[in-house]
């Protein structure tokens, strides 16, 4: 079981655009093989390459500004691959693979599934070359097994941590999910937006979990929040630094319906929304932050209520006295920044 870079598209970009700097960046559990890419890049093509040493979670943590302040020539972007090859201006997605096969966890999956007959299928970048082989072997068993259809920005099958909207359009045709991986993160993203059973199917350790406490326990945590956020007087609505979160818009209509309510808003931006970079600011007693949404419904442990876009909008709906619902029911939990997608 290994993850396999595609090295072959990396050859294929060094040698079109000869560049003399390359910046790579990686999600952590990459790291070791990005840097053997790094390294055989080098000896290959006398390449300098640079390694960024920031956080990166996902296609939202690009560094095309990055490759312009390092005088770099291109960016590679390793692990979080999409229907688009490019972002922004120097930035090309590189696929990694991981060729671990879930035949073992699919047959302890089927007792589990039996009782939800029509059954969607959902992954995340590593696993995709998996969903047909379990899509076939799930129906041969007799289950009726739904894919969603990709869009302009993310593969059939697909989910990003924040981006449901693959999968939403299933909700009214099946009666569970199963998501293929080990990543609890993207299942629980999965069963809050969907409304609906959802399973994660681990074929490194063999199990086959329901993740409807986790969720739901994620989900109380964020109604929660929002009622503490009601008596908040002074907010903080933050807008992310990061390419893929600069929700600038997002905040300033945000700032403009508390304001309207009659809230004072101080607006922040930051890189990297953490319980120490809002701790200095004691004066507010609430944050938005409109950066990435899984911070506040499974992130950090904050001080303060810190809340997402979609918890926001339901702070809204409360002070003009509507319902909320379910607020977190919906296909995207953000919207990547308009310009960062270009190709």
């Amino acid at each position: 079981m290994t993850i396999r870079i595609d090295e072959a598209r990396v050859f294929e970009i060094v040698e079109a655009r000869r560049p003399s700097v390359v910046l790579v960046n990686a999600p952590g559990g990459l790291l070791r093989q990005t840097k053997d890419l790094m390294e055989k890049v080098k000896e290959k093509y006398g390449v300098t390459c640079i390694l960024a040493g920031d956080s990166c979670f996902g296609i939202c943590d690009t560094v095309d500004d990055e490759v312009e302040k390092l005088h770099a020539d291109l960016a590679l972007h390793i692990g979080h691959n999409a229907a688009v090859t490019e972002v922004g201006d120097h930035t090309y997605l590189i696929d990694a693979v991981d060729d671990v096969k879930f035949d073992e966890v699919v047959e302890s999956a089927v007792p589990i599934l039996a009782p939800y007959r029509r059954v969607g299928l959902v992954t995340f970048s590593q696993h995709l070359e998996q969903l047909e082989p379990v899509k076939k072997a799930l129906e041969q068993r007799g289950f009726e097994v739904s894919v969603g259809k990709g869009n302009n920005l993310m593969l059939k099958g697909q989910i990003f941590g924040c981006d449901f909207s693959t999968s939403y359009p299933l909700r009214e045709e099946v009666d569970a999910f199963a998501f293929l991986g080990e990543s609890e993160f993207h299942a629980v993203g999965l069963a809050l937006a969907m409304g609906k059973p959802t399973f994660m199917l681990d074929p490194y350790m063999n199990e086959v979990t329901d993740v409807a406490k986790a969720a739901e326990e994620r989900r109380k945590r964020a109604i929660l929040a929002v009622y503490k956020a009601l008596d908040a007087r002074v907010f903080g609505v933050i807008t992310g630094l990061k390419e893929g979160q600069k929700m600038l818009g997002r905040s300033r209509w945000i700032s403009k319906r508390l304001e309207m309510n009659g809230r004072k808003v101080v607006q922040i931006a930051l890189r990297d929304v953490t319980p120490e970079r809002l701790t200095p600011h004691r004066e507010i007693e609430a944050f938005v932050q409109t950066a990435c949404p899984r911070i506040s419904v499974d992130g950090f442990t904050f001080d303060r209520p810190v809340l997402s876009i979609p918890q926001a909008d339901a702070l809204v709906a409360l002070m003009e006295g509507r319902d909320i619902g379910d607020f977190l029911e919906r296909p995207k939990w953000i919207e990547l920044t308009v310009g960062l997608i270009k190709k």
